[in-house]
């Protein structure tokens, strides 16, 4: 199986991801990526120089070897 999830994702204010929510893509594959991006760390999103929350939407591609 190959494809693109799409996730909605929240960052909160110390960069890691708070809340995530499957948009699209194969089923099969939607549990490994919310699993992954939970992982993710991002930088903190400054508003006036302050960390702030924001929501987001994620892309990843799985895809077979050639």
């Amino acid at each position: 199986v190959q494809g693109t999830v799409v996730l909605d994702a929240v960052v909160g204010v110390e960069g890691t991801v708070t809340q995530l929510k499957v948009i699209s893509g194969p089923e099969a594959l939607s549990a490994a990526a919310a699993d992954a991006v939970r992982w993710w760390r991002y930088e903190p999103y400054l508003v006036n120089g302050q960390p702030a929350t924001v929501e987001t939407t994620i892309a990843v591609k799985f895809r077979l070897a050639d």
